[in-house]
């Protein structure tokens, strides 16, 4: 049975680390894969995310009917690792973006990774890319970025408008909120 919680009745929600006066949160900067992948990973938004996952899983949401995204293989690999710690998350899809085209979820998380003081998002500003990645939800979708990288592209920040017009913005730190994961509005804790 769903509870009918704020984190299952917003089917638009970004899950923002960057905070509400410009500090990116504790742990959430891109890195680039130490075993020479090229490919990058976030262990903030990786804990961000197994964060929420939990807490979508705990309200109701099967874990089968939910799929983490990232266009990073690093942190998919990295995903898959951190969830394999929690047994209630078995069933969690965890591709990349190109692998799960074609396929949909109930509820789709993904994850950004790029957080750098240049802007540089690199292949995210392929809007078809991620066109593609946000339309694979049935019901639910969470982004997961550091907002001030991601809107230096013109398509991702006309993106970050429409969540913050339409949905919900959370600013999400990896150990908030005896580890939810997210920074709660005490007014928007619950919508109804």
């Amino acid at each position: 049975m769903l509870d009918p919680t704020w984190i299952t009745q917003c089917p638009l929600l970004l899950l923002d680390t960057r905070m509400p006066y410009g500090s990116l949160s504790v742990g959430c900067k891109e890195r680039l894969d130490p075993a020479g992948t090229g490919s990058l990973y976030n262990e903030g938004e990786a804990d961000i995310v197994v964060n929420h996952v939990i807490s979508l899983i705990y309200a109701g949401v099967s874990p089968m009917a939910i799929a983490v995204q990232s266009p990073y293989v690093a942190q998919v690999q990295l995903l898959i690792d951190r969830l394999d710690d929690f047994p209630v998350a078995d069933g969690v899809e965890v591709p990349t973006i190109d692998s799960f085209q074609g396929r949909e979820a109930d509820a789709v998380i993904i994850l950004m990774v790029r957080s750098n003081n240049l802007g540089a998002v690199g292949f995210l500003g392929d809007s078809r890319r991620m066109n593609v990645a946000k339309t694979r939800a049935r019901k639910l979708l969470a982004m997961v970025c550091d907002s001030t990288t991601i809107c230096h592209n013109t398509f991702l920040a006309r993106m970050l408008r429409h969540i913050r017009y339409f949905g919900r913005v959370k600013h999400a730190d990896p150990g908030s909120l005896g580890g939810s994961g997210l920074s709660l509005d005490p007014m928007l804790s619950y919508l109804g």
